[in-house]
């Protein structure tokens, strides 16, 4: 007796058949029963989870060739297999529309890598795209920054205005907001709370001045203010700083141990803490250079004669 579509999809789907919506079921069970067993294999040849596949059951209406076909397009693009399997979706469009998607969004800056490390928004109309865009050029941000900040393109603009003008009553004036765009996409909830926490260490001008620092985890800032006032550097003149983490710091400092010292595992204790000594006072008429990239201290902190 030949297997029917909804036998094929109760083994594949589980429950989950029975909580598809009607068009879905529908249109699934009009495919033959043998070609959803065929996509279902190809969508886990794929690197697709069973339960992906549960997530986006309409996928097992395509043919093998068409999920193949607009695999290769994604995959023209620069889009990993692990980024297909991840943007399910795509598999379902056209792929001349991923084409032309891929071509408004070069059109409005973005880079051939940025697409495809944003690849959620090939799946989107381009005219909300273009909605979105006229959205952040309104917010001040300019076509390049709203293309670095691509993201951005995929969120509401409702919310994004709604994020601008929380960070308003702030004090972060429309040149901030730009220059900080990523904070557009937070939840205002988690902005309040950590400029609160920001409070604790920071005047409200001092963490204006320096608004990425709302996007930064508490932790990390406590233990770079900690670590600041130890080197004794005014945390507040540098907050800036606070904003990557001690560990990043501390290997800085050993850079300079190494490079402008000589320190070597091999020394004797003593020399080690007499070394550690310089160094930290080093840094501390310095703070700057904690700044700097490892690469950029090397180059221009030579060993001491």
């Amino acid at each position: 007796m030949e297997e029917t579509a909804e036998a094929v999809l109760r083994e594949i789907l589980g429950k989950r058949f029975d909580e598809l919506n009607e068009t879905t079921r529908t249109i699934l069970l009009d495919v033959p029963a043998a070609t959803i067993r065929k996509a279902y294999a190809k969508l886990i040849e794929l690197g697709m989870s069973p339960k992906k596949i549960d997530t986006f059951a309409h996928l097992l209406g395509n043919t093998p060739d068409t999920l193949q076909r607009n695999v290769a397009c994604l995959k023209d693009l620069g889009i990993s297999s692990e980024k297909i399997a991840t943007n399910a979706r795509l598999l379902s469009m056209n792929s001349e529309t991923i084409r032309c998607n891929a071509t408004y969004l070069k059109e409005l800056g973005l880079t051939p890598e940025k697409i495809a490390s944003r690849a959620e928004l090939l799946s989107m109309n381009p005219d909300t795209i273009e909605h979105n865009a006229n959205c952040l050029k309104t917010l001040g941000l300019t076509p390049e920054k709203s293309a670095s900040q691509a993201h951005l393109l995929g969120n509401n603009p409702d919310t994004l205005q709604r994020n601008a003008d929380f960070l308003k009553t702030l004090g972060l004036t429309p040149e901030k907001i730009a220059t900080n765009a990523s904070l557009l996409s937070m939840n205002p909830g988690t902005i309040r709370r950590n400029f609160e926490y920001l409070r604790r260490f920071f005047t409200k001008k001092v963490i204006c001045a320096n608004a990425s620092l709302l996007g930064n985890s508490n932790s990390t800032v406590e233990s770079s203010v900690q670590y600041l006032q130890d080197l004794k550097i005014n945390h507040e003149k540098y907050a800036s700083m606070t904003g990557t983490t001690t560990k990043c710091k501390r290997k800085k400092l050993l850079v300079i141990l190494k490079e402008r010292y000589g320190y070597s595992a091999d020394l004797p204790r003593e020399d080690k803490r007499e070394l550690v000594e310089k160094a930290r006072e080093f840094v501390k008429a310095r703070p700057k250079v904690l700044q700097m990239t490892e690469k950029a201290i090397r180059k221009k902190f030579a060993l001491a004669a």
